[in-house]
């Protein structure tokens, strides 16, 4: 059940943060309407006004009936989380392919009238000059990029400590975090680059509305990219310093670094909702804006265009976001590159999921060697590592962290690490007994089987080659 409400938490940030970026598109704003440049009066067109209606009709039951959906699909983890994770994928899929299509169509609808009906730059693009004078140096700079330095050096620094470099030399899982703050510390410098040697962008033939939304979208876009990567330093050193001091990563020490990980996810997403408040408080007061008309390079939703050699642009769904130039080789390998990579992922995740549900676990004995048959995390036992092997009618009552395996409302397969158990490998059908409990020099081995007569086999099978 804990699998379904999360996914249903999931489901629902998803669909109202893709609301809030492709739905809530509707507004006249900046000359444009739906992505297409048309004059003030064109809005009060008929027609104009039915492909909006339309499209809000669209909107509203596309975002309704996705949600209703995804929730149902929630369920079937109670089932089999594999089947689950495969539908959901699929239906991930459809949700974002079937969010930007609705706003597609009716952008490519809006644009074909608006070349029907003649209005500015229907047949053509305007090609604006940049003020050179927008590049002088403000008041108000982006931050600089070295302020990140301090977090990598002292994050880096406190794993080279006796006690932490111990503590990672027995417990190799942590070793996954130490990756996943260096990368992330990477992303967020790489980002906080390309913020501060973006070009400038002209809104207004005004230089001084210029110079002031400029310095807003550098200045909090570099604050965002410190903020969050300061999160995540710190994430990184409660887990640290939690685990260093329970000599395991514990409840406590997943709980505080997911918080503070998902602070980091937060503090972008009220970044960016401020930077738009800024940035829409400074065009408002523009007397004189500038409508740049390249609709046709926008035509299909996305940019194509031949003549400009940029790979990223300011993307006209959201203004705070970027875009690639789907006419650039690097924006269509980056593009297709992303999609396959997910994809790939999404598909691998899958694979393993199904393996994990439908591939039975057993004990294998020989004469030379014991083994668990197990996906993913099946382990070979040699008989001399044996200390004592006892049938059990259930696991003990204990505080369980998983620290690499799987588990849900079915079974218990792979790491885990109990307040009172320690270190223990789990295999376990939840709800069958009994349970073979095999006590080895460095950790204990816990396996049952859906059969109540397996375990009993494989407990006389392993006595007998133990007092041979």
């Amino acid at each position: 059940m804990l699998f379904a409400m999360f996914f249903i938490f999931l489901d629902l940030f998803m669909v109202g943060i893709a609301y809030a970026v492709y739905g809530s598109n509707k507004k006249y704003k900046q000359g444009m309407l739906l992505g297409v440049h048309i004059p003030s009066y064109a809005v009060e067109e008929p027609e104009v006004d039915a492909i909006l209606e339309k499209h809000k009709r669209l909107t509203k039951w596309f975002y309704i009936w996705n949600f209703i959906v995804s929730t149902g699909i929630c369920f079937l983890s109670l089932w089999h989380f594999s089947i689950f994770l495969i539908i959901w994928c699929l239906w991930l899929g459809e949700f974002f392919g079937g969010a930007m299509l609705v706003l597609f169509y009716s952008h490519r609808k809006l644009y074909d009238f608006k070349v029907k009906k003649g209005w500015y730059g229907a047949s053509d693009s305007k090609i604006v000059v940049v003020d050179t004078k927008v590049n002088t140096s403000s008041n108000k700079p982006p931050f600089p990029i070295w302020w990140h330095l301090p977090a990598v050096i002292s994050g880096l620094g406190v794993c080279v400590l006796p006690s932490v470099r111990g503590f990672l030399s027995k417990e190799h899982e942590l070793w996954i975090f130490v990756l996943i703050f260096i990368m992330m510390e990477g992303i967020f410098i790489i980002l906080h680059m390309c913020t501060n040697r973006t070009r400038n962008k002209i809104y207004s033939s005004d230089m001084e509305i210029n110079k002031r939304a400029d310095q807003v979208v550098k200045r909090i876009y570099s604050g965002i990219w410190l903020i969050s990567g300061y999160c995540n330093w710190i994430s990184f050193l409660v887990l640290v310093y939690l685990s260093d001091k329970q000599q395991w990563i514990g409840g406590w020490g997943a709980v505080a670094y997911i918080s503070l990980q998902t602070l980091a996810g937060l503090s972008v997403l009220l970044g960016l909702f401020y930077l738009g408040y800024k940035k829409k408080e400074i065009l408002d007061q523009d007397t004189n804006p500038l409508y740049v008309d390249d609709d046709i390079y926008w035509k299909n939703g996305w940019y194509s265009n031949p003549n400009d050699k940029r790979m990223w642009v300011q993307d006209w769904v959201c203004d705070i976001n970027y875009t690639t130039n789907m006419a650039s080789r690097g924006g269509k390998i980056f593009t297709f590159g992303i999609l396959g990579v997910v994809a790939g992922t999404l598909i691998v995740m899958c694979a393993m999921f199904l393996k994990v549900d439908f591939t039975p676990v057993y004990l294998k004995v020989d004469q030379a060697q014991i083994a668990v048959i197990a996906p993913m995390y099946g382990v070979e036992i040699e008989p001399d590592e044996i200390k004592s092997v006892e049938v059990i009618e259930e696991l003990p009552d204990d505080s369980v962290t998983k620290t690499n395996g799987f588990a849900d409302d079915k079974q218990l397969l792979g790491k885990f690490r109990g307040k009172e158990m320690g270190l223990f490998r789990a295999y376990i059908y939840k709800g069958y007994s009994p349970v073979l409990k095999i006590e080895l020099t460095d950790t204990t081995i816990y396996i049952n089987s859906k059969d109540s007569g397996d375990v009993k086999i494989w407990y006389r099978e392993l006595n007998t080659l133990l007092h041979k």
